[in-house]
C-alpha cells in the first residue's frame, strides 16, 4: 500500500492549480537545448557560456518568449553566434535546435498520465497553464494539447510580454485566476520559476519525474 504524499502545504488551502508545459505535461525542453551544442560541433566549455549568454534571463530567446523577437530572428541570431564559435549548423538545423522547429507539437510526447491528474484537479479548483512559450509555436501545441479540455486559462509568455521568472506573468496569472498568491499550487521542471513564485506566497513543486509528482497532484485533487 502506498503512502501518502508528504505535502509541506495544506491542499486543502489551495483554490487554482498552474502548471508549466514543456518539460511538464510534454517531454523535451532544457535539455534539447543543452545538447545542441554537442550536436553541431562546440565542447561543453565553448557552448555552456555562449548558451547562458543566449538562452538567459537577458539574452535574445528571453525577447523571443515575450514576443519582442520573431522566431526566424532568433535561429538566425543562434546561428550566427554558433558558426563565430567554430561550430558548423545550417540554417534548418538552428530552426530546429530543440530537436525540430515546432517541438512542442507532438501528441506521442504529451504526458498522458500528467494530463490525467490535471483533468481530475479541474473538477474541484481552476486550473491554469503558466508558459514561457513562442509565438510561432502557439498553433501547433494547441492544436496537440487542446488546452480548453484542461485548462480554465492559458498564459502565455509570448502574448502578455512577460515570462517566468519575471514578477509580472506571476501576477497577471493570480489576478486572471482571481484567487489569492498563497493559494495557488504552482509544477514547473526549472528551478528559477519555482522560486520567483514562492517568493510571492505560491505553494511550488519542482518537476523531475512523473511517477514523483502524481501522488501530490492525486491529493489535490481529492482535497475538500
Amino acid at each position: 500500500m502506498s503512502s501518502s504524499p508528504k505535502l509541506d502545504f495544506d491542499p486543502t488551502c489551495i483554490r487554482a492549480a498552474v502548471f508549466d508545459y514543456g518539460g511538464v505535461l510534454i517531454e523535451g525542453g532544457p535539455r534539447e537545448v543543452a545538447a545542441f551544442g554537442g550536436r553541431v560541433g562546440l565542447s561543453e566549455d565553448v557552448w555552456r557560456p555562449l548558451r547562458r549568454e543566449l538562452f538567459g534571463n537577458d539574452g535574445r530567446w528571453a525577447a523571443l518568449e515575450r514576443g519582442e523577437l520573431s522566431y526566424a530572428d532568433f535561429t538566425e541570431s543562434l546561428r550566427t553566434s554558433i558558426l563565430a564559435a567554430g561550430g558548423d549548423v545550417s540554417r534548418d538545423q538552428a530552426a530546429a535546435f530543440m530537436g525540430d522547429a515546432d517541438p512542442m507539437a507532438h501528441k506521442t510526447r504529451l504526458r498522458a498520465s500528467m494530463l490525467e491528474a490535471v483533468r481530475g484537479i479541474r473538477r474541484r479548483m481552476p486550473t491554469a497553464l503558466l508558459t514561457n512559450n513562442v509565438r510561432e509555436w502557439r498553433q501547433g501545441w494547441e492544436s496537440v494539447l487542446e488546452p480548453a479540455s484542461l485548462f480554465d486559462l492559458v498564459i502565455d509568455s509570448s502574448e502578455v510580454g512577460t515570462r517566468k521568472p519575471e514578477t509580472r506573468i506571476y501576477e497577471v496569472t493570480r489576478e486572471r485566476l482571481g484567487v489569492a498568491h498563497d493559494e495557488i499550487f504552482f509544477l514547473d521542471d526549472i528551478g528559477q520559476n519555482l522560486k520567483a513564485a514562492k517568493a510571492l506566497g505560491w505553494k511550488t513543486m519542482l518537476f523531475t519525474e512523473t511517477d514523483q509528482v502524481l501522488p501530490v497532484l492525486h491529493a489535490l485533487a481529492a482535497s475538500v
